[in-house]
């Protein structure tokens, strides 16, 4: 076998020859290759969108628990944000070309062409690739669904006709990437004294109380209790297994997997904890010679504990550590549960207080036949059912706290105890016909069509039962619960039809044109309003082929340009809570307890809210402009595109006039409007040198968004706005201009008061040590109406990957750098600030506060139950962009004569990390990619993992 970078690879039989002469071609497979696009496929060369792709080897070169982690800092365009990392309900997000909507700007997954999922449990060992539609030349096929962005995962299946078997593993831990640093007993005592007495208020605690703590001598009452270390472990371990069988016989190919994760939780109480099982049977054959099938099947078995109390909401136990004094400590000496006032134990909590117990089961059985007529001409026919059943369980369990010195009960959390169990299932089913014809005339003119019909339609149905007072917490059932026995129950539905199609044209191999089209009815909107159409166009010039470049082919090996223009819909609109309105346009009622008639208490029927019947889709139109290069004989490739996507008819509560009687409660109208513009580039490298292979790829991506209307609807002058010509959710507020020192003020001893010399607000008069902010309007005066204004986004202006991988003689090494740029971020309440109020616990950092020592500081005055000084202001934005060393890898493989004596093909053995290094100047606490919070939620983590990799013949 003889191969050489940017050629094709050749076999050659020896038959005994000492001596070969071979002649080597260029490779230009990664132009023939083909992608997936919607319903089809289609040859990368021929591509007039903008379509970004990675593939099995991309996924599994990374230990990654979730496809969704796995696409972070790959595909330019593509943003990947995970807010928290507990197991088994890793929060994730994922942008496309930036926000596109007010509403839910998710983009649309498509998985084996079947539309939506969770693409965060699905194993990433039985993915082949994932194509990312960005822009209206790839996506608008999709009409009313695609104007986010369409994610098409494929799964894999049978290749050859000799069994293979595949086994692949890792184990290893998790620790956290970033945790906030509490001070100690003594320091908070003095610290508290201080923001007390900065505001004329008598210290709490007296020296002989300080040296208590100082001393250590009574444990029960001066703890000295570290509460971040307490309520976190310092690692969590996780283990991944991954089983498969891959092959086939004559006309037939069969795909067997079965993938199992467990995740241990880095919260102490070992209430944290999820498994996941995955298994997936797919069998292709093909029968006469004319009829394709590809029969598909998938179970998913996953389940994830907690603490009762949910550890991502700012009431949680994680938050909890925040807010309680480290006096308390964990346990009295007697063995009891730590207690003094104020806030509530979080281990008790984490370790005593219940828990959360999700599980879920997931079928999915998708049939694909493909009838060849002849003649270029096909039948193709596509039928999915996904069903799905979950119930959660939360057990809220009675706390009892004892008196150390006589043991008396002092307080009790979570009473009564009480049960809640809520049971969730989802059926849904889609029906696909297609008809597709490829012809080739006069070997220059290429056509590919395509006509289709498809019907979808869903039908989740939820109930839930509660219960107080259990006479037991070990038995954890909704049956022995004795008193309040409430249940309640939703159901809802939604079906989608459709008529499509898809024309492409290739001339001479050099000019490509393509046009989509949609036909959509949405059960979402009225019957005369929930038909239209959806269109793109798009051409592509493959410059490279011309006679005139022939000159230019030793140096640019291929050369394409490309622009598209199309619309597109999105029907998945929300109310402003974020509730999908599957019925928004019709009058809903609802059962209400009304007075009792012959003293028994009836039940009537009021509307439920205001109905709109115009309610309609939101629309975007979507314009690109593209080039792809491949250079020095395949060894380079560049890939850039420029893009502007607006969205109209976006949902908005518009106010309506006080005599409609509705109060605040506005319904829906489309009304508002959103801009994305940006551009992406993508450079690769491949290369060989000497024995050593190796490559390199780096992405940037740029999207700038702005609201263009809001429909006349002012946005509340709240920290976060949603104002024209900002982006979405900017954050709004004072300008700061420095901390303010004693020459900034007059001060007059007779009266002790401090004269600013400087606008200030009036109602809450400075001091020294407070934030100056500035004037905006010149008016002399500080006012939340008149200074403030839009002070940054926590929308990245910029995202980027750089990937690089090296192998010689077996040995690789790869590594993973990612990161976003131009981004702010905001870490409020008890996270960031000390004393604002009761639950604000100092952190290290409050240290460096000011005082007429420590004029310099990076933190004002403390002060106690004050928070003039951390009104949203400049000085409290923090800078969220960050370079993120994402993955790390070393790996050998075992030469082959080492191990075919085995019957083993492949045997690789790595270690790897994720998150190994971030460099950022974001608050030291928490990670940079969850920019907004109140810390509260499960931290980012670092991962360490050893693997093996194993292939059987």
């Amino acid at each position: 076998v003889i191969s050489y970078t940017g050629f094709v690879q050749q076999e050659v039989p020896l038959n005994n020859r000492t001596q070969i002469t071979v002649s080597l071609n260029e490779d230009l497979q990664n132009l023939s290759e083909v992608v997936v696009v919607g319903y089809g496929t289609q040859k990368k060369v021929n591509l007039t969108g903008s379509v970004s792709v990675i593939s099995a080897d991309d996924i599994q070169s990374r230990p990654v628990r979730n496809v969704t982690s796995a696409l972070q800092g790959l595909m330019t365009g593509v943003t990947v944000v995970s807010s928290t990392a507990v197991p088994g309900n890793n929060s994730t997000s994922i942008r496309i070309r930036g926000e596109g909507t007010l509403n839910d700007a998710s983009p649309l997954l498509v998985v084996d062409g079947i539309p939506g999922g969770n693409m965060n449990i699905l194993n990433p060992d039985d993915i082949e690739s994932v194509s990312v539609l960005k822009d209206a030349a790839s996506s608008s096929i999709y009409g009313v669904r695609g104007s986010n962005g369409v994610i098409l995962v494929t799964t894999k299946k049978g290749k050859g006709e000799q069994p293979t078997i595949g086994y692949s593993n890792y184990f290893g831990f998790q620790t956290p990437t970033a945790l906030p640093k509490r001070v100690g007993s003594v320091d908070y005592m003095q610290l508290l004294n201080e923001a007390r007495t900065n505001v004329s208020l008598n210290p709490t605690y007296t020296d002989a109380q300080i040296e208590i703590a100082r001393s250590g001598s009574d444990p029960n009452y001066y703890a000295n209790t570290d509460w971040i270390d307490a309520i976190m472990k310092k690692s969590a371990p996780q283990q991944n297994h991954n089983f498969n069988i891959n092959g086939g016989a004559k006309n037939l190919n069969y795909y067997l997997s079965y993938g199992f994760l467990k995740e241990g939780g880095l919260v102490t109480g070992d209430k944290y904890n999820a498994k996941r099982h995955n298994i997936r049977a797919r069998f292709n054959t093909s029968l006469f010679d004319r009829l394709d099938l590809d029969a598909n099947i998938g179970y998913i078995d996953r389940d994830y504990s907690g603490s009762s109390e949910s550890v991502t909401s700012a009431a949680g136990p994680i938050y909890a550590a925040m807010q309680i004094i480290p006096l308390v400590p964990v346990r009295f000496t007697t063995g009891g549960w730590g207690y003094i006032g104020g806030s509530r134990n979080p281990v008790a909590s984490t370790t005593d207080g219940g828990t959360n117990d999700f599980g879920s089961q997931e079928v999915t059985a998708n049939l694909q036949a493909k009838l060849n007529v002849g003649k270029g001409f096909s039948l193709r026919s596509q039928y999915a059912v996904i069903r799905s059943n979950s119930k959660r369980t939360v057990f809220n369990k009675t706390i009892n706290y004892y008196s150390p010195d006589d043991g008396s009960l002092i307080y009790q959390t979570g009473n009564p105890n009480s049960i809640t169990a809520n049971d969730y299932t989802n059926f849904y089913q889609s029906f696909l016909g297609l008809a597709e014809y490829e012809k080739t005339l006069a070997e220059k003119h290429e056509l590919k069509a395509m006509l289709a019909f498809s019907r979808e339609e869903e039908i989740p149905d939820n109930f839930s039962a509660s219960r107080l007072n259990l006479p037991t917490q070990d038995v954890p059932n909704l049956n022995i619960g004795t008193i309040q026995q409430e249940n309640g129950a939703n159901s809802t539905q939604w079906a989608l039809q459709s008529f499509f199609g898809r024309l492409n044209y290739v001339y001479d191999k050099k000019y490509l044109a393509e046009g989509n089209f949609r036909y959509d009815g949405s059960s979402r909107f009225r019957s005369d309003l929930r038909w239209d159409w959806f269109a793109s166009a798009s051409l592509g010039w493959i410059f490279s082929e011309e006679e005139f470049f022939k000159p230019l082919r030793s140096f640019l090996d291929f050369g394409k340009i490309r622009a598209s223009y199309g619309a597109q819909g999105n029907d998945k609109v929300t109310d402003p809570s974020g509730t999908i309105l599957n019925f928004g346009y019709m009058s809903t009622i609802g059962p209400v307890a009304t007075m009792p008639i012959g003293n028994v208490s009836q039940i009537g029927y009021v509307q439920n809210g205001v109905a709109n019947e115009l309610l309609r889709w939101e629309s975007s139109t979507k314009q690109d402009l593209g080039i792809d290069l491949t250079m020095l004989k395949s060894r380079l490739g560049i890939t850039a595109d420029y893009y502007i996507n607006k969205t109209y008819d976006i949902l908005l509560p518009v106010v309506l006039p006080d005599v409609l009687g509705v109060g605040t409660n506005y319904p829906p109208q489309n009304a508002g409007k959103v801009e994305n513009k940006g551009w992406e580039l993508l450079l690769s490298w491949k290369d060989r040198i000497q024995k050593v292979n190796y490559g390199l790829s780096f992405n940037l991506s740029d999207v700038k968004n702005k609201v263009t209307d809001l429909g006349g609807t002012n946005s509340a002058p709240a920290d976060r706005v949603r104002m024209v010509g900002y982006p979405i959710n900017a954050f709004y507020g004072f300008v700061a201009d420095r901390i303010a020192q004693e020459v900034d003020f007059d001060y007059n001893p007779a009266t002790k008061v401090y004269t600013p010399k400087f606008p200030y607000d009036s109602q809450y008069p400075p001091k020294p040590g407070d934030i100056i902010f500035k004037d905006l309007n010149g008016d002399g005066n500080i006012t939340s109406a008149d200074d403030r204004k839009v002070i940054g986004s926590a929308i990245p202006r910029y995202t980027f990957g750089f990937r690089g991988d090296v192998e010689w003689k077996g040995l690789d090494f790869q590594f993973f750098l990612q990161g976003v740029g131009k981004a702010d971020g905001l870490v409020t309440g008890a996270a960031r600030h000390a004393f604002v109020n009761e639950g604000s616990m100092p952190q290290q950092v409050h240290l460096d506060r000011w005082t007429v020592d420590n004029p310099d500081a990076s933190y004002p005055r403390l002060t106690y139950n004050q928070s003039y000084n951390q009104r949203l202001s400049t000085y409290w934005l923090e800078d969220a962009s960050y370079l993120r060393l994402k993955n790390i890898q070393i790996g050998y493989t075992l030469p082959v004569s080492v191990i075919q004596k085995l019957r083993i093909s492949r045997l690789r053995i790595y270690a790897s990390a994720d998150n190994l290094f971030t460099k950022s100047d974001f608050f030291y606490g928490y990670d940079p990619e969850s920019p907004v919070t109140s810390g509260g939620y499960y931290p980012q983590v670092k991962t360490f993992v050893f693997g093996l990799n194993v292939n059987l013949k």
